[in-house]
């Protein structure tokens, strides 16, 4: 008997997931993966206009270097000036010019810092980059411009990403070994962007932590995430693109964090 409820329950939540993504069509991607075996997958290959979600694989890239070289690091990067783009982050506002690498990672996650974000481009190359998105087999994602990059853009060049993909990148930062796997877990847990998965319950007690990056633009709306509650773990990307009510976009994704917390809850 405890095994059919146990079932029922991601059952349950299965058909929760669906029904609240799946009114959105091609305009919404989920997938999501847990270690007690749940499944569930939605629209999940197709390739959406990445946002901030892209920051997932440029980080991995360089932990896989940090795993050979644990000194990768701490190598120092200048930013000058010329290289300061808006949006999100707070490196256009800091007077610092040099900065290690560790700590530009850690404010790209953190509070997803563009103009750090394009020092690591620079700083990793965007073809090595994208040569380990390809040999990872993350074949909905794509590179193609640094952040803030309006003539980039207006050329055509788009980054972009799926819902399989960044739900792999996510399990692959809580599951990585090495010598800065915990603090790069910690950007995740303690990131400033929590408006969308944990939003309604994330400043309430509740024994479920959640780690995420998210990721906006004009009618893009992204989260992928890793629940964690005792022992279990549950790791979800919701994507969406081209929905222009962002209201009713942002409800529904709050609503599978809240339908995640409470399955989670539940076992």
């Amino acid at each position: 008997m405890m095994d059919e409820t146990y079932q029922q329950k991601k059952d349950a939540l299965a058909r929760s997931l669906k029904g609240l993504s799946a009114p959105f069509g091609k305009q919404m991607a989920v997938q999501a993966v847990g270690t007690d075996g749940f499944y569930f997958s939605l629209n999940a290959s197709q390739s959406m206009l990445s946002a901030s979600l892209i920051k997932l694989p440029i980080l991995l890239c360089a932990c896989d270097q940090a795993s050979r070289d644990p000194e990768s690091f701490r190598n120092p990067v200048q930013l000058t000036d010329s290289e300061i783009v808006g949006g999100s982050g707070v490196l256009q506002i800091l007077s610092g010019r040099t900065w290690s690498v560790r700590d530009l990672l850690a404010l790209m996650i953190s509070v997803s810092d563009n103009t750090a974000t394009n020092l690591l481009i620079d700083f990793l190359g965007r073809g090595v980059i994208q040569d380990w998105i390809r040999k990872n087999e993350f074949s909905g994602t794509i590179l193609g411009r640094k952040l803030m990059d309006e003539a980039a853009e207006s050329a055509g060049l788009r980054n972009r990403i799926s819902a399989a993909d960044a739900c792999a990148m996510v399990e692959r930062v809580m599951t990585m070994e090495g010598p800065f796997s915990d603090d790069v877990r910690r950007w995740f847990l303690h990131q400033q962007f929590r408006g969308k998965l944990p939003a309604l319950f994330d400043e309430l007690p509740c024994p479920v932590n959640v780690y995420n990056k998210t990721g906006e633009m004009g009618e893009v709306d992204h989260d992928a995430a890793c629940f964690v509650c005792g022992e279990h773990r549950l790791t979800i990307a919701v994507l969406s693109e081209g929905v222009g009510d962002r209201q009713k976009v942002l409800a529904v994704i709050q609503t599978i964090g809240r339908e995640i917390a409470d399955y989670l809850l539940s076992l």
